[in-house]
């Protein structure tokens, strides 16, 4: 059992050996956006076992990207929106009523 904040290393399912490659990824982009508007993108990979050959497909890792970037559990903030004031416009009716007169 993984302690918060340890890395999750991957063992092969056919002999339990933590000797693995990475022989090949592609990314994995979620159609649709979580309920904080972040969009989730899986990196799969194809992984075989130094010692006994077996060949198999997994995530190796899984992004949260939006406001806030979340790395398989791991919150960073990457850049805080700046809250602005709102835009105000002051108009004066007088000053309207002039320039359609002229």
């Amino acid at each position: 059992m993984n302690s918060v904040g340890e890395k999750e290393t991957k063992i092969c399912p056919k002999c339990g050996s933590r000797d693995l490659e990475v022989e090949k990824t592609w990314n994995l982009t979620s159609p649709l956006p979580d309920r904080y508007g972040r969009i989730t993108l899986t990196i799969m990979g194809v992984l075989r076992c130094k010692r006994c050959g077996y060949r198999w497909k997994t995530t190796i890792s899984k992004l949260k990207i939006g406001a806030k970037v979340e790395i398989e559990g791991a919150e960073r903030v990457i850049e805080e929106e700046e809250k602005r004031p709102p835009k105000e416009i002051v108009l004066d009716m007088d000053e309207i009523r002039k320039e359609e007169e002229s």
